[in-house]
């Protein structure tokens, strides 16, 4: 590798370990999410179940299939050696960026030469649309399972038609990871998995059909090894109480087929902060790419399924929030990456231009090369500048001031009904939170324009607990009563979105 090439490789990858370990704790703060997918290491630790966990005893439903166990047992792990805090589950997930990274980096070495894995790698890691620093950094399953999918792509497409049954049974296991990691992906990587090797049957012909069975039907098999072992450890009657509570959630999330919501998410899609609109030309080339009969061109067609059906997905069925498009962005890096690559014509052309440039002998041919390449500077360097204001300037962190505050004034064995998980996680006290089949009914209300997540939930009207917090989520879906709360309990202190009321007899 060029002595150039070295440093730029040197640089990138130390601006990358900066900003996935600097002000960890800080950037982001922790939020619902977060909160409720940190209860399952924590109650583990604690108390030896896997397990959600309110002030009635454990809960089996909700985080415990949000996020994977890839993810919560090594954050359990931490927990167990280096004591429960949020900084031991972040260095989890921080490891887990920074894999994601590399593997990202090696599959995009499968389609080009440094300099576009580089150029891949850098649209991949500031895009604002796919937010991978901002979701990488905290307890979220979009970025470890993206890790498992990539993964077995790199081992997939390197070892293709020479591939044996222990490559191809090790592809299935990353790949069903991948799914178990995050359920959502089983919707988008499923499929694609299928669409693939009828592609070959119809179209591309030249792959043995074992390069497409093995790993599908092994991913099958990890993902429904772990659905056998929840329902033997949470027993037959909690499992299906789970998965009907698992399908009216996917029914309001993951099939709303809503017109409002599918304005929003094109609305969403066609906004700058995803790739400043260079995905629609990168999109149409990618299709060209795939359109080619070589194992490249169907490599290419494997990913342009993926990034295409994550993307017709979110669009029409989802809930509309950019978060359920992660993957297909994080593909389309590639894809965008590759048009730029091939119209500036970055071998062939772009040194040429650059020195004719210097010495003032720019042909006009030249220009739009030029702006293609402005283009693409501004979509890396106006992202990157806002990661780093956001990871070194982190906004005021209310949530940690609020559990500090309740820490020093408020009993831990006292109740205290809250709506927000990561307190739950940032401090031990006794706290009740709405049952985990509420939430649907708040996404309902919230996307859906359903009635309210309050009709079907009276905690404050029939029990009137001690304390009550109110922050961002439950305000936002309007949990507990205003008038309830203006008549029978005191406010004790705001902290940023968090109010903490106390009850009065």
């Amino acid at each position: 590798m060029p002595r150039g090439q070295i440093i730029v490789m040197f640089v990138a990858s130390a601006l990358v370990i900066f900003l996935a370990l600097y002000n960890l704790t800080e950037f982001p703060s922790t939020w619902f999410d977060e909160g409720s997918h940190l209860h399952v290491p924590k109650t583990l630790v604690r108390f030896g179940v896997y397990a959600d966990y309110s002030s009635e005893g454990f809960r089996y439903f909700g985080p415990t299939i949000g996020v994977g166990p890839t993810v919560m047992l090594p954050i359990a792990a931490m927990f167990k050696l280096f004591g429960v805090g949020l900084l031991q589950a972040r260095l989890v997930m921080a490891v887990y960026l920074l894999l994601a990274i590399a593997a990202f980096y090696l599959a995009s070495r499968t389609f080009g030469d440094a300099s576009f894995a580089v150029v891949a790698t850098a649209l991949l890691v500031t895009s604002r649309g796919i937010a991978l620093l901002e979701n990488g950094r905290q307890l979220l399953g979009e970025v470890p399972g993206f890790f498992f999918i990539i993964a077995g792509l790199v081992l997939w497409f390197r070892v293709w038609e020479r591939a044996g049954w222990r490559r191809l049974i090790l592809i299935g296991v990353l790949f069903g990871l991948g799914m178990v990691t995050k359920y959502q992906y089983l919707l988008i990587f499923g499929p694609t998995l299928l669409l693939a090797w009828i592609a070959n049957l119809l179209y591309y012909r030249g792959t043995p059909q074992r390069v497409f069975l093995i790993p599908g039907i092994v991913a099958g098999m990890v993902f429904g090894a772990w659905q056998v072992y929840t329902i033997l450890y949470l027993g037959p009657a909690t499992a299906s109480e789970n998965f009907a509570l698992l399908r009216e959630a996917a029914a309001g999330a993951a099939t709303a087929f809503s017109p409002d919501l599918m304005k929003r998410s094109l609305a969403e899609l066609l906004g700058p902060k995803v790739f400043f609109w260079a995905w629609i030309p990168a999109l149409a080339y990618g299709a060209w790419l795939a359109s080619r009969r070589s194992r490249q061109g169907q490599q290419w067609g494997i990913l342009f399924l993926l990034a295409l059906l994550n993307l017709v997905w979110y669009v029409f069925a989802s809930i509309s929030w950019l978060r359920y498009a992660f993957l297909g962005l994080a593909i389309m890096s590639l894809f965008v990456a590759r048009f730029f690559y091939d119209a500036i014509g970055w071998q062939a052309h772009l040194p040429t231009m650059l020195a004719d440039v210097r010495r003032k002998h720019f042909q006009m041919r030249d220009g739009a090369r030029l702006v293609l390449l402005g283009w693409l500077s501004v979509m890396l360097v106006i992202p990157f500048v806002q990661n780093a204001r956001d990871i070194v300037f982190p906004p005021f962190n209310a949530a940690a001031s609020m559990a500090a505050y309740l820490d020093m004034h408020v009993s831990h064995d006292i109740l205290i009904e809250t709506w927000e998980p990561e307190l739950g996680f940032l401090t031990d006290h006794n706290y009740h939170f709405p049952p985990a089949s509420l939430l649907p009914k708040a996404v309902a209300y919230i996307w859906l324009n359903q009635p309210p997540p309050a009709n079907y939930y009276d905690a404050l009207q029939t029990r009137f607990p001690p304390y009550i917090v109110v922050g961002d989520f439950a305000r936002w879906v309007q949990l507990y009563p205003a008038d309830v709360l203006a008549a029978r309990y005191k406010l004790e202190t705001r902290i940023g979105g968090y109010e903490l009321y106390s009850f009065q007899r």
